[in-house]
């Protein structure tokens, strides 16, 4: 499954034949009928999925959600559309697909009429079993018979549990071409569910207890398959009958996430501490630690040494106390390992990267190439530069000379001429500018394939700039007039504008630090620079927001009853609450002296982050930290916050 292109590209519908149930535990299931397939969701999730009626992108259905104030946050929609799609719930419109076909069960069985019927079957088996001696075999025939005994019962449950699925209204599917399957049983109520798992243990509880009171010799095996079935790990039966009778179950876009940014240490201790806190988990626990307890007391009973007498505990009695702590403490050990191993990967290869970009500007410039194929990829990497001809490309890579230069060293001062313009192929350079106070200020920071020398032509308003290298740089020089005639005359403005100012300044600030290059530049010529005189009100209190902003230069100030709330410097943005939220804002934001924003309109900024997920996922979490709370989904206070 492609991510990117399910989430942006692809439209999806709703596949044609779909089965819901009630809500049970806050979830419905949802079946796919022909392919077999079944979703978990809540009722929220349910709305969010009907939206993909008419074929659609998940960018249009996420524009309308956020729209309509339905939206749930984002990395469940995300995970949503992803196991739907899995699911075969979200299709691509006009695909076909073979169906799975159901077999056509003879039986039926009302659930109803025979729950107390099995439950007793369970009950007087397991109470046989436990009450009576079972014995390891005695003979072959002994063991033989077990062995039968097993295969009956298995057979046996298998058909009950078919037969109570069908009564219920379920579908029988077959596995490997000969076993049943009852997948379709959650689709049933939770009693059904519960009842349709218990069929194979009543079967194998009864031939079990038959056996013991019988032929202890026999039940050996019996015993051992029985142990096996109400196993309390690796999708025991037993666990499954708890967790469908949950007052709150998580639905599939909950847990197991498909979504690369949800599968993240908080999360997953987010989920952990959430099923601590559930009545459930603490049943399952008890459960495994009761299946524990009557293991040993078998274990017992057939080495000869009676659960009932004071040496069976005193010789397994610790046993079964240190199996059963050093079995949660193993699981909490390994489960803690494992999310400190996920913890320090991350961490370690983000360092690796950041240190040898470090060592290779600082210690390993004089080992960078600079011929003439080493300066044409430079070239095609520079995105100014790889829009100009094939050819023009082939003549700069010529002209360009290669030029080294140590750090804090003044490429261009404020007053002084540009003969040069430099393509960076190692190394930093500030940009700055002077105030009217006469202090210089840092704009940007230039890095590897960004152009240096072509701001002042790019900012006809403001064309005074310093340029200083921060570390030692290896630059690839150009003569201002073979620059005028290979790249000035060739480039529109616009394009000078997005390239050369804007789309260096976002690409470092930290709202886009991490977005795709195609993004940063797509946000780059969405946007445009507006600029502000000391105390025009660029964000008015209580009015719709019609527009998303960044501050490019100087700082803006939050206004409150006449107060300053707090200040927003170069790089931060604001206006994205209200527009996400579809809402007035409740604060002012006044320009300081200065100030120029990068705005973006609000049907723009919507789509642009409809089709961006890292983008969104970004907003989503900077708004939430503003407001204190999420974001998303909406609750009824949430309608008037900036």
């Amino acid at each position: 499954m492609e991510i990117n292109l399910v989430l942006t590209a692809k439209s999806w519908q709703l596949a044609s034949q779909l089965q819901r149930t009630k809500p049970f535990g806050h979830v419905l299931m949802v079946k796919n009928v022909p392919e077999r397939t079944y979703l978990a969701i809540t009722s929220k999730q349910w709305q969010v999925l009907a939206r993909f009626e008419q074929a659609q992108t998940v960018p249009e259905v996420l524009e309308a959600i956020i729209s309509d104030r339905i939206c749930p946050s984002l990395g469940e929609f995300y995970e949503l559309i992803l196991k739907a799609v899995r699911a075969r719930i979200l299709v691509e419109p006009g695909q076909t697909v073979a169906p799975v076909p159901a077999v056509n069960w003879p039986l039926s069985l009302s659930p109803t009429r025979l729950r107390y019927a099995v439950w007793l079957l369970f009950a007087v088996g397991c109470g046989f079993s436990v009450a009576l001696r079972p014995a390891l075999p005695a003979s072959f025939l002994d063991g033989v018979i077990g062995l039968l005994a097993v295969g009956v019962a298995g057979a046996l449950g298998a058909g009950l549990s078919a037969s109570l699925l069908r009564g219920a209204g379920g579908e029988v599917y077959l596995r490997y071409g000969w076993l049943t399957r009852n997948s379709d049983a959650c689709m049933l109520t939770p009693a059904e569910q519960r009842l349709v798992a218990l069929a194979p243990l009543a079967m194998m509880a009864a031939a079990t207890g038959f056996l013991t009171w019988h032929r202890p010799g026999a039940s050996f095996f019996p015993l051992v398959g029985l142990l096996v079935l109400l196993r309390p790990i690796l999708g025991g039966r037993v666990n499954r009958m708890i967790r469908v009778r949950a007052e709150k179950r998580l639905g599939d876009a909950e847990h197991n996430f498909l979504f690369p940014p949800n599968r993240t240490p908080g999360l997953r201790w987010k989920l952990l501490r959430t099923g601590l806190r559930s009545p459930t988990t603490w049943l399952e626990i008890g459960y495994g630690a009761l299946w524990t307890m009557v293991l040993g007391y078998f274990v017992g009973v057939l080495t000869e040494v009676p659960p009932w007498t004071l040496a069976f505990w005193q010789t397994q009695g610790p046993r079964l106390a240190m199996a059963i702590v050093g079995s949660l403490t193993l699981l909490g050990l390994i489960y803690v390992s494992s999310e400190f191993y996920l913890f320090a990967r991350e961490r370690a290869l983000a360092r690796r990267d950041t240190f040898k970009e470090w060592y290779r500007r600082w210690f390993n410039r004089n080992d960078q190439a600079t011929d003439e194929s080493a300066r044409l990829r430079c070239v095609l990497r520079s995105t100014l530069l790889r829009t100009l001809p094939p050819p023009v490309q082939q003549a700069l890579a010529k002209g360009l000379k290669p030029q080294r230069e140590g750090p804090w060293r003044v490429l261009h001062d404020f007053d002084a001429p540009v003969k040069q313009v430099s393509l960076i192929l190692s190394g930093k350079v500030g940009v700055y500018r002077k105030l009217e106070s006469g202090r210089r200020v840092l704009l940007q920071v230039l890095c590897e394939d960004d152009l240096v020398g072509l701001h002042a032509y790019a900012d006809k308003v403001n064309p005074r700039f310093l340029f200083r290298t921060l570390t030692p740089v290896v630059l690839l020089q150009l003569d201002w007039a073979q620059a005028e005639e290979l790249i000035l005359t060739r480039v529109p403005p616009a394009t000078l504008v997005n390239h050369i100012q804007k789309l260096p300044f976002l690409a470092r600030i930290s709202l886009c630090q991490n977005w795709h290059l195609q993004a940063v530049q797509r946000f780059a010529e969405l946007s445009r620079v507006a600029d502000y005189t000391d105390g025009e009100v660029i964000l008015q209190r209580g009015f719709f927001s019609d527009s998303f902003y960044i501050i490019f230069e100087g700082q803006a100030r939050i206004m409150s009853d006449g107060k300053v709330r707090g200040v927003i410097k170069a790089g931060n943005f604001f206006g994205e609450i209200g527009l996400l939220q579809n809402s007035n804002t409740t604060a002012q934001v006044s320009a300081g002296p200065g100030t120029r924003c990068l705005c973006i309109p609000r049907r723009e900024f919507l789509r642009f982050v409809a089709h961006n997920y890292t983008v969104a996922l970004k907003l989503e979490r900077v708004s939430s930290e503003r407001l204190g709370r999420p974001i998303f989904p909406l609750s009824p206070g949430n309608f008037q916050q900036i």
